[in-house]
């Protein structure tokens, strides 16, 4: 029996975790698909993999290519019939720099990324194929393929789900309500054979079994690197769908905000989601925000769990504040649905789908401020008291470094 490499790689933010796998992939030698979440983070795996001499395509979705909006291959020849897109696949020997060149060349950037996919060593694919039944069957032939299969940011394996379009594949891993499937024993099953690397800084040691269980693979725990220019504060005001929107959780939270702006100067907070983010942006107009960090200008970054700068991309701030611990919505029913799927294969429902959601989120967050530490001091504030209490599920660095702060008086 031929050996095979798979390996979960647990190791904090700021480690390089992306870039250790980009070299790998073009030192192997052979097919490589590249998981990743969002497609900034494909342009960044794609930078590096270059800048280790390899070769690599972008193989992106139809939804974020077809500026008419469509999402599958029937709206796409709906959109050519009616005569309002014109991009039609012609060729796949000339090289295209924009999406937009594509266009103007009479093709269609989906066809021509997944074409050039297909030819090149290196395919980098968004993980949102993997969560949708039709998009996964588009690109069955690439793992097929492929030698040797990476996803970065795994954690989303647990966090994400399949969605159903068709006939659920099993009744033990599906809920047919909801037309969702547990994702990863699917992609245990689908990658069986393969060599597989994930990574995350997300999958600490309470919740690694369930990965080894289903994805048969190695965990590797690199969780032990402590940070000497690190400082974490948790403060442990109650923060609850009740009460986050009353006037003395605002003050407490805005004077925290405004004592780190003051020491910190570049600073991004995250809210529950984007109801309360938005909440906030308005209660905080005294205060210069912005919805992206602004470089060297001091300001204050607003965003919420979740969004897309909350995972994978590299961000120049110096402190981060997480306004709650971002539990998601437990009356959801699929995440219900999931719950009881995952009691039957004997993890936890509340532990497995729950909590590990608001420490992957929060550890997410927090990995925003966790750049160039070996270079400037950094700091995160933990607004919620259940950040104490789930302190044992949190990265080992956190349990080092969190202290534990006196709720402020007004």
């Amino acid at each position: 029996m031929q050996y095979r490499v798979r390996v979960l790689l647990q190791a904090p933010p700021g480690y390089g975790k992306s870039k250790r796998l980009a070299k790998i992939a073009v030192e192997l030698g052979g097919r490589v698909s590249f998981f990743v979440r969002s497609h900034m983070e494909a342009f960044q795996v794609y930078t590096y993999v270059v800048s280790y001499g390899g070769t690599a395509a972008l193989m992106f979705g139809r939804s974020a290519l077809c500026k008419f909006g469509a999402r599958t291959s029937a709206e796409c020849m709906e959109l050519r019939e009616r005569g309002v897109c014109k991009a039609r696949y012609k060729y796949l020997d000339k090289k295209f720099v924009k999406i937009e060149d594509i266009y103007e060349a009479g093709v269609c950037p989906y066809e021509y990324l997944q074409a050039v996919g297909r030819q090149s060593r290196v395919a980098v694919l968004p993980l949102s194929y993997l969560e949708s039944q039709e998009y996964l069957s588009s690109i069955l032939d690439v793992i097929h393929d492929s030698e040797l299969v990476i996803i970065d940011e795994a954690h989303n394996l647990l966090l994400h789900d399949l969605q159903v379009e068709d006939e659920p594949p099993s009744g033990s891993i599906c809920d047919k309500e909801t037309r969702r499937c547990l994702l990863m024993p699917i992609v245990g099953k689908l990658l069986s054979d393969k060599d597989v690397l994930m990574a995350s800084a997300s999958i600490t040691k309470p919740f690694s079994d369930i990965f080894t269980n289903f994805l048969s693979l190695k965990y590797v725990n690199k969780d032990n690197t402590f940070f000497d220019n690190l400082i974490i504060d948790i403060y442990p005001i109650k923060i609850r769908y009740v009460n986050r929107k009353k006037k003395y959780i605002y003050e407490h939270i805005k004077d925290i905000i405004m004592n780190i702006f003051h020491n910190y100067n570049k600073i991004i907070v995250f809210f529950p989601n984007k109801e309360i983010y938005e909440y906030y942006k308005l209660k905080l107009k005294d205060i210069p925000i912005s919805d992206k960090p602004l470089g060297d200008i001091p300001h204050v970054a607003l965003t919420y769990f979740g969004s897309a700068l909350a995972e994978g991309l590299n961000l120049d701030v110096d402190a981060a504040v997480l306004v709650g611990f971002p539990l998601p919505d437990i009356k959801d029913r699929w995440l219900a649905a999931k719950a009881r799927l995952l009691q039957q294969f004997g993890f936890n429902g509340f532990k497995y789908v729950f909590l590990f959601a608001a420490v992957s989120n929060a550890v997410q967050a927090m990995g925003r401020a966790m750049r160039d530490l070996d270079k400037r001091e950094k700091y995160i504030a933990a607004i919620d008291d259940r950040f104490w209490k789930y302190k044992w599920a949190m990265p080992m660095w956190f349990n080092k470094l969190a202290v534990l702060r006196e709720t402020p008086r007004r």
